[in-house]
């Protein structure tokens, strides 16, 4: 598997697959959840855990815990580890349904897959980051609750499509949205993408944040972006 290496802001060394298409979605999450210190993060559907190295170079220094099915995608999350010598990040290979733990985490990080309907792709890593399958988002959100303290935070990045849906499976776990942010690729987009922040046990009361905007009406990243995706490719 051919690599590209990436140097975020600093200094840290994360890898992914040069066959990919790069995403910003992993670090728009990493950056909504703001998540520093000591806290202790799961990252469901990880990948090859961007969202969560994202949190690490910003001062994320808890133990942290990357879960996907896919064996080849942690994989590269584990060359970031070995070549950041980084020694509080572990790999889990399990669905994360059948996960299993009596640790209770301070925050859980997800990109899971954004679409319910039936795949047709032949690719299995495809099907697998794109359709949810037997992963709906009842079965998402009561795993995260099986998985977290009390009033920990869950973030959650998703398709405006499926709001009303994430929002009736957050509450049948017993999650109270506390932030809400959407995404748009320009000021006169849709938007694509939105960012939720629950917490489980939680008081009532959310708050819905300005809309990030990702480029400028050049076609540039916008400031915010730029200092979200500040780095080096090498």
């Amino acid at each position: 598997m051919s690599l590209n290496s990436t140097k975020l802001k600093n200094g840290l060394y994360i890898y992914s697959d040069s066959s990919e298409q790069p995403s910003i979605v992993p670090w728009l999450l990493g950056s909504f959840s703001s998540l520093t210190g000591n806290k202790s993060v799961l990252e469901m559907c990880a990948g090859s855990g961007a969202a969560s190295f994202w949190c690490i170079d910003r001062g994320l220094r808890g133990n942290v815990v990357l879960l996907d099915k896919r064996e080849n995608a942690l994989d590269i999350a584990k060359k970031t580890i070995e070549m950041n010598n980084l020694n509080n990040v572990e790999c889990v290979c399990i669905p994360l349904e059948d996960y299993q733990t009596f640790h209770k985490y301070d925050a859980v990080l997800c990109n899971p897959p954004f679409f319910s309907e039936i795949s047709i792709s032949k690719n299995e890593d495809q099907r697998a980051i794109r359709h949810e399958g037997q992963l709906t988002l009842e079965v998402l959100c009561e795993s995260v609750s099986k998985t977290i303290k009390q009033k920990g935070h869950f973030y959650l990045c998703h398709t405006p499509s499926r709001l009303t849906d994430i929002i009736l499976a957050l509450n049948k776990s017993r999650f109270e949205i506390k932030r809400i942010r959407f995404c748009r690729h320009m000021a006169n987009n849709m938007p694509f993408l939105v960012l939720i922040d629950s917490v489980f046990l939680g008081g009532k009361g959310v708050s819905v944040l300005p809309d990030l905007i990702v480029m400028d009406e050049s076609g540039s990243y916008s400031e915010e972006m730029k200092s979200i995706c500040e780095r080096y490719d090498l």
